[in-house]
């Protein structure tokens, strides 16, 4: 317990410090690298991060390069989401295609199933960072607000869910997946988070003194983090019992890897940077 606190708040420290740094390249050489990281994880965990070594490095390079070139886009005068969509679906076909020709080169050794699970859950692992590095541009003055509340979208509802499954969780939601996830934990996430996210959205406004943050809306916004990081949880958790894995990765003691903390930001992260690019983008 001891270990898994410490790794966590040096996690926490990391994580407000790249924060901080929002406005600068750090930011995004940050994120780069996680997703880089779980990358890696994931090609490890499928048994392809030796033998595969030219379908690894496309991987990683296509992995780093997307949240980094966010930084280098140009002002977008309000069309922030579309360039940033733009240049990751460009970037991602010409990885799909490169791939693929592996694919072709290495088919009597790379399997089919594991090259497509990997391919695509590659790119939603640089889809995830380059949208947190997305929420910088069209967020603003208020880049960091917004990057607090997708944060909390993904692991705020994780202790919710997991206070609420163990003292009232009776009912198992996927027991074959995830053994110890309940539908009360679920709930508790859900409520958990509706409220951080309407208290937190109230708190900003009135120490602002603006509107920026409807707290209703907010909540309802919560509420839909809740389900996408359960889908991004239990999706990489079927991957490891798959693989029959605990964990990614061991670069937090008592927590796993980068794939392991981030599951759930996987599928929240490009819903936030849709919320934000309609509702205050630049």
């Amino acid at each position: 317990m001891k270990t898994r606190i410490i790794s966590g708040a040096v996690a926490i420290v990391l994580l407000v410090g790249l924060t901080v740094l929002h406005a600068t390249v750090v930011f995004n050489i940050g994120f780069a690298l996680i997703g880089a990281l779980a990358v890696y994880e994931l090609f490890r965990a499928e048994n392809l991060d030796k033998d595969e070594y030219l379908f690894l490095a496309l991987s990683e390079i296509f992995a780093l390069t997307c949240p980094i070139s966010v930084y280098l886009l140009p002002d977008s005068d309000g069309s922030g989401l579309m360039m940033i969509l733009t240049q990751y679906i460009l970037s991602a076909f010409a990885y799909i295609v490169i791939a693929t020709i592996i694919l072709l080169y290495r088919h009597k050794s790379l399997p089919t199933g594991k090259f497509y699970l990997c391919t695509g859950y590659t790119a939603l692992i640089a889809l995830c960072m380059t949208s947190i590095c997305g929420i910088v541009r069209v967020s603003g003055s208020l880049a960091v607000l917004c990057l607090v509340f997708t944060y909390m979208g993904s692991w705020v509802a994780d202790s919710g869910a997991y206070f609420a499954g163990t003292f009232f969780g009776k009912h198992k939601l996927c027991p074959e997946i995830s053994p110890k996830k309940t539908v009360e934990g679920l709930i508790g996430g859900a409520v958990t988070n509706a409220l951080a996210f309407g208290i937190f959205a109230f708190a900003v406004n009135k120490i602002t003194g603006a509107e920026s943050f409807n707290p209703f809306i907010y909540a309802v916004i919560g509420i839909a983090c809740c389900f996408l990081g359960l889908i991004g949880d239990l999706t990489a958790s079927l991957i490891k019992r798959e693989c029959g894995i605990k964990d990614y990765g061991n670069i937090m003691p008592g927590h796993g890897g980068a794939m392991d903390r981030f599951d759930s930001v996987i599928y929240v992260a490009p819903f936030m940077l849709v919320v934000f690019s309609s509702m205050i983008g630049r």
